[in-house]
């Protein structure tokens, strides 16, 4: 079980930090407000007729005749009342319960009546649960009013959740790279899916259920001391019912915010496992790694609803002191209203009225009592949420200055760069490219290639020195002004779930069809999209799981292609290419630097010696740079041991 723990002024500021979120919609939440009053004011008249039914119809008493005073509120009932035969009060009753059963779905003591609300199936855990907390809506009453009420609430929860869902995908999407290294996809996922929902009942819960439940206690309480003053012990438990279940509430919060937070990241935890087995199916199952993977997410999936069941555990607790202390106090009320009826003090329909009046009586103080315990749960998904939120984004390391286009080029001036760890990536690298140039970057895996490649589009940024674009450090450009000025090729090439020219266009939405193909032809592209069912709009599935590898690649190349950008960067763009299709790329490629930046790296030596410079890069720096044949002069230099290794024996 973790061991994190939210402590009470996290808790508040958290209460306060969602509220200031669900502010906008104020109007709505008040609609919303007045209408949980008018159900309330139902529900307290709904035991009143039953009263007048055994009183003057019954037992025959004059209308107005009560050893209890009427309170105000329904006065103007009884006045309506005064002169009437029983069959005629029967009557009027049977009408407004017609009435009523049309307006609220239901007439009589209140506790039977119909609610509305649109639960979905569940399962037992935090994950499956969400999707309720998304849908948040409920009336205490059903007919008309309850659907109208329901409807209404419903549309505003998914409005704000909406809102929330998106707010946090948009920062996602503008974390820096370097954030999933450290973090799973999964746990992402978890937070915007199923952490997000958490909202509706933090907003409700502190906003509506507070204000209604309060309003009918007290509603409650002045009917006791108005109607039944003449029985003490009444008015003096509708008085001590509340702290009684509210403290036994707060005892137990402590141990409930923890649980919450355990079965929160165990739920991430199986996310994680099942986005990794998807994403990695073929190694997977090439690899023989199905029973691990398999016996992974059975270990991940128990631990989950484990968690989640600790959590209910508490609920249960709570719910069975709530409930002892609830019938201990019913139990108490019964014999005093047996006794004030055998004395007088009391009429016979005043006992239906009382159970009723103590029973909603002892639900709001038991959703009062709950509400802190709750709370708990939800304000931990919205710690979780708030996190990712809080999470410093590419847009805000930068300025807000534009480059049009680039003219001169970049330069890599004395940087550096650790990872979060204190590892060195790159230490005093520099290195300039001017615009009609390619150079390409060669060395060992690990030696910090891809990393000075990261540098340029500010997927990273350096812990010393600057990156220059025409002299100016990209730290103070806007990154969407960046990233239009620097095209990015990946080693693993990303396809998406849309058709090829969608794909292509990805880079330049305003790409004609002519650019489309003549891109795509330069990548060795053009002869497997035509063989498409549909050619260019075909569709190419999840992860674009229907081409191999050299295909993805070819794509991925053509939408660098088709960028306008004026700084294009390949990350071993010929790796997955037969050596047709490479040399066609790298003749295209002396074509495609004459008004651009290219940076290449590669380690085929058909890719790079062509380039107007090539740069050795070894235990992050640059050890070598110049031509090919310049380089290859070097006795016993790195480029030189780089090429010998390449040439057949």
């Amino acid at each position: 079980m973790s061991t994190e723990r939210v402590t009470t002024g996290e808790t508040l500021a958290l209460v306060g930090r969602s509220l200031r979120f669900v502010w906008p919609y104020w109007p709505q939440i008040l609609v919303k407000l007045i209408l949980s009053f008018i159900g309330i004011a139902v529900i307290l008249f709904l035991p009143w007729p039953l009263k007048f039914l055994i009183d003057y119809v019954i037992m025959g008493l004059p209308v107005g005749s009560s050893p209890t005073p009427i309170p105000p509120y329904i006065q103007p009932f009884v006045d309506l009342l005064y002169g009437m035969t029983p069959l005629e009060v029967v009557w009027v009753v049977v009408a407004m319960s017609l009435v009523g059963i049309v307006l609220i779905g239901s007439f009589g003591i209140g506790f039977s009546r119909d609610t509305a609300n649109g639960d979905l199936a569940q399962g037992l855990d935090t994950a499956t649960s969400s999707e309720n907390l998304a849908n948040e809506s409920s009336s205490r009453v059903s007919g008309l009013l309850g659907l109208f009420e329901y409807r209404y609430q419903l549309k505003t929860t998914h409005r704000f959740n909406h809102r929330l869902r998106s707010l946090v995908f948009h920062r996602l999407l503008a974390s820096p790279m370097t954030r999933f290294s450290d973090e799973s996809v999964g746990d992402a996922v978890y937070r915007v899916m199923y952490d997000t929902p958490a909202i509706s009942k933090v907003c409700y819960d502190i906003l509506i259920v507070p204000i209604c439940n309060l309003f009918l206690i007290a509603i409650v309480i002045w009917t006791m001391q108005h109607s039944f003053s003449a029985v003490p012990s009444l008015v003096m438990l509708a008085w001590l019912a509340a702290p009684m279940v509210m403290i036994a509430s707060f005892l137990m919060t402590g141990a409930a915010r923890r649980r919450s937070l355990a079965s929160r990241e165990a739920g991430a935890d199986t996310t994680a496992t099942v986005e990794e087995g998807m994403s990695n199916i073929a190694a997977v199952q090439s690899l023989g790694a199905n029973d691990r993977q398999r016996d992974e997410f059975d270990r991940d999936s128990k631990k989950s609803f484990s968690r989640y069941r600790s959590y209910v555990w508490m609920n249960v607790l709570l719910i069975g002191l709530q409930a002892s202390i609830a019938c201990g106090l019913i139990l108490y009320v019964f014999f005093d209203i047996a006794e004030a009826i055998i004395d007088g003090r009391m009429s016979p329909g005043d006992s239906g009225l009382l159970y009723t009046y103590f029973g909603q009586l002892l639900l709001s103080t038991l959703a009062l009592g709950a509400l802190w315990f709750k709370l708990q749960d939800n304000l931990v998904g919205m710690r979780r949420v708030f996190q990712m939120i809080d999470q410093q984004t590419d847009h805000e390391r930068h300025g807000n200055e534009t480059l049009e286009t680039v003219r001169e080029g970049l330069k890599i001036d004395h940087v550096s760069y650790a990872y979060p760890d204190g590892t060195l990536a790159l230490n005093d690298v520099t290195l300039d490219a001017r615009v009609g140039e390619m150079v390409a970057l060669v060395g060992a895996t690990g030696s910090g290639k891809t990393t000075m490649s990261y540098l340029i589009p500010a997927f990273i940024q350096p812990t010393e020195g600057r990156v220059l674009l025409d002299g100016i450090d990209t730290r103070t450009l806007a990154v969407d002004n960046l990233r239009d000025l620097v095209s990015f090729v990946f080693q693993e090439p990303a396809v998406f779930d849309d058709t090829v020219a969608n794909n292509i266009r990805l880079g330049n939405p305003e790409a004609s069809d002519a650019e489309l193909e003549s891109a795509a032809a330069t990548a060795g592209a053009l002869s497997f999209i035509r063989n498409l069912p549909e050619g260019f709009n075909t569709r190419l599935g999840r992860s674009g799981d229907t081409l191999s590898v050299g295909q993805k690649q070819r794509l991925a190349i053509a939408r660098g292609l088709v960028s306008r950008a004026p700084v294009l960067v390949l990350d071993e763009p010929t790796a997955a290419l037969d050596p047709e299709t490479e040399n066609a790329l790298v003749r295209a490629l002396q074509s495609e630097r004459e008004n651009r930046v290219l940076i290449v790296i590669a380690h085929r030596l058909s890719t790079i010696r062509t380039a107007d410079r090539i740069c050795v890069v070894g235990d992050g720096r640059i050890v070598e740079s110049g031509t090919h044949e310049e380089l290859m002069h070097i006795p016993d230099g790195a480029y030189r041991r780089f090429v010998e290794l390449q040439l057949p024996v």
